[in-house]
């Protein structure tokens, strides 16, 4: 519920971000300067995230990771200061990666590695409810109570989500409400050290594709923007691909599990590269209705598959791998707003659709080329890391 409740309060912010930007005055590169201060505060959020998750526990993180996006999407709408409103952003990334990461490491521990992807894979389909249901609510309270009380309520729905994780500990002993690691914390440094060869090889693909799935979420609304849409209407078509999204997640974590991870990551990442075609094609309200739906239906079937990926190839101390992994994939969440807006100042925004669509194409070939399958790794450069990985974690956990 922490995680669902998150996501709906970051799903609601979607749309709603992006306008109030705009209703300010900023430009586009103004706008994505500051959308991107969310991925820049996971970025440099991730590895104290993982420390602490390594330190503390997953449990523990996840009530500090939630009281802070709670806290800091709430604080957005006192302020159109352009520097406010980062470091708001830049907080509330730093949350929102502990929450990822703590979410990921207590799912990775708990599920089989035979139900691993549908286990992720469930995970993104609460993002894809809370992506869904989020943008619709937050584009309809702008235009009843106003820009902020719709980030007043965002912020008390994510809080919402410590309410149930904090009542099912309510009956356990006052000092095991919150469990701690049960594998020894190796150290931070010491954990990048010996995984630098497997983070470089795994991080770089992720983030490409990171870059893409942001750069969608900012430049799909701002098109809306630009065709003239209320704000409802722009919720609306945020969300009308997120409803494609949800038909499909349960599909993703089966084909993960059934057939391998690339028959998941293969044809949900080339649909959500076509969309981005067919966006950047169009010109009409029409256009960018069916390129919403395109991108949906790839991006639904790509639910868990980042998650999962980063779950085959953790080690048995597994928070300061998962945090640096996410460290890496969150340069793409920097980039693909940065992207997006620079390329709509300079060339349009349909231009930065195709862009989008481009790197999109080019993170399935490295995916497919370097990565292989993760649940049985082939690659010779994989297979070679892994073992050591393996070996390093055995030394380690030694009497």
């Amino acid at each position: 519920m922490p995680w669902v409740l998150a996501q709906l309060g970051r799903g609601m912010l979607l749309p709603v971000v992006p306008l109030y930007l705009r209703d300010a005055g900023l430009s586009y590169t103004m706008v994505a300067v500051v959308l991107a201060a969310l991925g820049l505060g996971a970025v440099l959020g991730g590895l104290p995230a993982g420390s602490a998750a390594g330190r503390y526990g997953p449990e523990m993180l996840v009530v500090v990771a939630t009281v802070a996006t709670s806290i800091t999407s709430a604080l957005l709408g006192i302020s159109t200061a352009v520097l406010a409103l980062v470091a708001f952003r830049l907080m509330y990334g730093m949350g929102a990666v502990g929450l990822r990461i703590s979410v990921q490491m207590i799912v990775n521990t708990e599920a089989a590695v035979r139900l691993r992807g549908r286990g992720m894979s469930y995970l993104g389909g609460g993002v894809r409810l809370a992506f869904f249901i989020g943008p619709l609510v937050g584009g309809v309270l702008v235009d009843w109570v106003g820009f902020s009380a719709t980030f007043a309520v965002c912020g008390v729905t994510t809080l919402c989500g410590l309410i149930p994780f904090l009542a099912v500990r309510r009956d356990r002993p006052v000092g095991d409400r919150f469990e701690r690691p049960i594998v020894p914390w190796s150290g931070l440094r010491e954990a990048l050290r010996m995984h630098r060869g497997l983070l470089l090889l795994a991080g770089t693909g992720t983030a490409l594709v990171m870059t893409v799935r942001e750069g969608r979420n900012v430049v799909v609304p701002l098109i809306g923007d630009d065709l003239g849409l209320s704000a409802t209407a722009v919720g609306a078509l945020v969300a009308i691909g997120t409803g494609a999204d949800l038909l499909l997640f349960p599909v993703a974590g089966w084909l993960m599990d059934r057939f391998g991870r690339l028959h998941a990551i293969v044809p949900a990442f080339s649909l959500l590269g076509m969309g981005l075609l067919v966006l950047g094609m169009s010109d009409t309200t029409t256009g960018a209705v069916v390129a919403g739906v395109i991108m949906g239906i790839g991006n639904g079937m790509s639910a868990g598959t980042m998650l999962t990926l980063g779950g085959d190839l953790a080690p048995a101390d597994a928070g300061p791998f998962l945090a640096a992994l996410g460290m890496m994939q969150d340069g793409g969440v920097v980039i693909g707003p940065i992207v997006v807006g620079w390329l709509a100042d300079t060339a349009g925004l349909t231009q930065a659709a195709l862009v989008l669509a481009t790197v999109m194409f080019v993170a399935i070939a490295y995916i497919v080329i370097v990565l292989g399958d993760t649940a049985r790794p082939s690659r010779p450069w994989l297979v070679s890391r892994l073992e050591a990985t393996s070996i390093d974690d055995r030394s380690t956990l030694q009497p």
